[in-house]
């Protein structure tokens, strides 16, 4: 009988954050299929003013995973410092959330059960936005904020008239199921 090696068996993650690292794992590939369609000669287009435009949008939704080793590492993050503009174009973009994807995979995967119940909080301008624990807030700030930010990229595709990918089921432009 054959036996799998200690070394190729992938260490359990803390039971806090086992769910939202493999809620993480499955959510990767809808919001790469999105980048993926983010056109490079439209990363300046905006629905409408107060919009961000699409480059500042995909930028964010690149920049949401690497979120996670903020508030695996630090018992608080003040907000309202402004992120560096990612270089490259819509590359730089795609490259930028793949590095963040594997660094929140690496980030969830280490943090242990204690870390992971922690309390954690976010400030702005000296001023506590909320306390909570360090799981509920991967929750809040990484997953729930994905899925909004990758809910407008949708549509931001949709007004552009690109081609939308599946991300839960089959949409006006992909359906494997027809």
């Amino acid at each position: 009988m054959a036996t799998i090696s200690q070394a190729n068996v992938e260490p359990a993650a803390a039971p806090a954050v086992a769910p939202i690292l493999q809620e993480l794992r499955e959510e990767i590939p809808a919001t790469r299929r999105l980048l993926e369609r983010v056109p490079g000669d439209k990363l300046a287009w905006k629905p409408h003013p107060k919009s961000r435009s699409l480059g500042e949008l995909a930028s964010h939704i690149a920049m949401i995973p690497g979120m996670a080793e903020r508030v695996a590492k630090h018992d608080e993050f003040t907000a309202g410092t402004s992120a560096t503009p990612i270089q490259g174009g819509i590359e730089g973009i795609r490259e930028t959330f793949e590095r963040n994807a594997k660094l929140a995979d690496e980030m969830l995967s280490q943090m242990t059960q204690q870390e992971a119940l922690a309390e954690w909080r976010l400030l702005f301008n000296g001023r506590e936005i909320f306390r909570m624990e360090r799981a509920a807030v991967l929750r809040k700030t990484l997953l729930n904020h994905i899925y909004h930010h990758r809910g407008q990229l949708s549509v931001y595709l949709r007004l552009l008239d690109v081609s939308v990918p599946m991300v839960y089921g089959p949409t006006a432009d992909e359906n494997p199921f027809a």
